[in-house]
């Protein structure tokens, strides 16, 4: 049923191109109070545009110049009439109420793929939201104690470092 190619593969953090960027820019959306709609350089040719839900959260001064944690491989969605090209990962509490986007290590170069040990497969080319796979990954995705980011307790790691954020969160 279904036919579809790798339907049958596990499905776990390997799936997701996860990266080091940094926000060029972020201005506040035009039709959306809680969005931001960012130009994040993940070491590509040309910056990404992402929209993230964190206006509520986080001052627009310090979103700028900020280097943060992305997923690359979603399927680009409009929101409220503007293109996304990812997601910046985040650290939230239970409630919602604290947000706050995860941190790769200082010195980490933008575009640095992040590896999660135990977890070798490679990236599914654009991931469908409609397969709700991302919903699949979440409930293991979190920061432990001392904040750092982990997926089924393997850190999200990279050449400097872990990424982090503030201890004992869930990661969206």
């Amino acid at each position: 049923k279904g036919g579809e190619k790798g339907s049958s593969a596990p499905v776990d953090i390997s799936i997701l191109d996860i990266r080091v960027g940094k926000i060029l820019r972020a201005e506040a959306h035009p039709e959306a109070d809680g969005l931001y709609v960012s130009q994040i350089d993940v070491g590509e040719a040309a910056p990404r545009q992402i929209i993230s839900g964190l206006r509520k959260f986080v001052a627009i001064e310090d979103m700028q110049d900020r280097n943060v944690v992305v997923v690359l491989n979603l399927k680009p969605a409009k929101m409220r009439g503007i293109m996304s090209n990812g997601m910046v990962l985040c650290a939230s509490n239970e409630e919602h109420t604290k947000v706050d986007p995860l941190r790769p290590p200082a010195g980490a170069p933008l575009g640095e793929k992040v590896q999660f040990e135990g977890f070798d497969g490679e990236p599914i080319e654009v991931i469908n939201p409609k397969k709700k796979l991302l919903e699949k990954l979440f409930p293991d995705l979190k920061t432990d104690a001392s904040g750092v980011a982990v997926y089924k307790n393997s850190a999200f790691t990279l050449g400097s470092g872990t990424c982090v954020g503030f201890p004992s969160a869930l990661v969206r």
